[in-house]
């Protein structure tokens, strides 16, 4: 949604009542006065669709649905180069994306696109806030911002309670406890099934960062995954995730996200994350990963694709690709002013990964 007013609506008016009442009410009354008239907003808003919901609620609850089938999930910590790997996959004609509709609207998606698409075409920025890459209501999307919408049980909750980082890291992206695995696993089987039987016969490309520390717990429900691994020199992806927060935390908190240290919650995200991905990462069998860099991939995009879908054996015809490429080439990524302190840090406790994949 368009950021700066205090009252635009809240990416909640996707939501259900019952999941809004959640969100709220978790925030223990620590809600930020710049959200109150959002909310309120975002409230009357839900009132309006709630008809809607039901209608499609029905409507599915009749639909024979799909299996979701050795789904492709492109994985890689924030600010690695896994936006614009998931746009590229998307280009192609036998794999599908969750889109920004799905995930922005996961329970009216499927029957109401005719209404929303005029009001996302209206309400939608022309380019991400963080990074200036384009968007639209089509643009592909993380799931777990349809699953944030469908359930408390998403790692995009830490978007909305800054305060609860420590608690949203450990439970829905470390999955760390038994009952939260459960339950964000039941989410995301939720929100794939209903993709899938939007797009039979395609097969369903995910991308979302916390992803790479779950490839245990994916493989519990789905066996025959397969994972792409993107990586960056973690001193391009450290400046640049602080960036990201700074500028999405006061578009999507709930609570004063100043309270927050995103310094210290960066890194431990990055350490945690990175050190149970490549743990991990032994349990899948030849066939099911395929890991590249993010340098070498904006230098030689259709050589790389064309090695990763042969090392996950996937049927592959980069011709496709070639006008997708050529239209990104001049795109300008940020650039980050020289911090001596925060480069040294970087080198301090992101060692495990400089070393693994050879950044010293």
């Amino acid at each position: 949604m368009k950021a700066g007013s205090p009252f635009s609506p809240h990416i909640l008016i996707g939501s259900s009542l019952m999941n809004f009442f959640r969100v709220v009410f978790s925030l223990n009354f620590s809600i930020k006065a710049k959200a109150v008239p959002r909310l309120f907003i975002s409230f009357l808003i839900l009132l309006m669709f709630t008809p809607f919901r039901l209608i499609e609620a029905v409507l599915y609850l009749f639909t024979k649905k799909e299996e979701v089938k050795q789904p492709i999930f492109i994985i890689g910590h924030p600010r690695s180069g896994t936006t614009f790997f998931h746009d590229s996959l998307n280009e192609l004609d036998n794999v599908v994306a969750p889109r920004m509709i799905d995930c922005l609207f996961p329970l009216l998606n499927r029957s109401f696109e005719f209404m929303l698409v005029p009001i996302l075409e209206k309400v939608l920025p022309e380019t991400r806030l963080m990074d200036k890459m384009k968007v639209s209501w089509k643009s592909p999307q993380e799931e777990e911002f349809g699953m944030a919408l469908m359930s408390p049980y998403s790692s995009v909750n830490f978007l909305f309670a800054p305060r609860k980082s420590r608690e949203v890291l450990a439970n829905y992206v470390l999955l760390s406890n038994s009952r939260a695995k459960a339950r964000w696993l039941s989410s995301h089987w939720r929100f794939a099934r209903k993709i899938q039987t939007m797009n039979k016969g395609k097969t369903l490309v995910f991308k979302s960062p916390g992803n790479t520390a779950r490839i245990h717990e994916i493989l519990e429900l789905y066996p025959d995954a397969k994972f792409i691994h993107i990586v960056r020199n973690p001193q391009d992806v450290i400046p640049s995730t602080l960036n990201l927060y700074e500028k999405i935390l006061p578009e999507f908190s709930l609570q004063d996200e100043s309270k927050l240290d995103l310094n210290a919650f960066a890194f431990d995200y990055y350490e945690q994350v990175m050190h149970k991905f490549i743990a991990t990462k032994g349990q899948l069998k030849k066939g099911q990963l395929a890991e590249l860099k993010y340098e070498d991939f904006i230098q030689a995009p259709i050589e790389v694709l064309d090695r990763i879908f042969s090392e996950i054996d996937v049927p592959f015809s980069s011709a496709s690709l070639n006008t997708f490429f050529e239209s990104r080439k001049n795109f300008s990524r940020n650039k980050f002013n020289e911090n001596t302190a925060l480069s040294k840090e970087i080198d301090e406790r992101c060692q495990e990964v400089i070393k693994f994949y050879n950044y010293s």
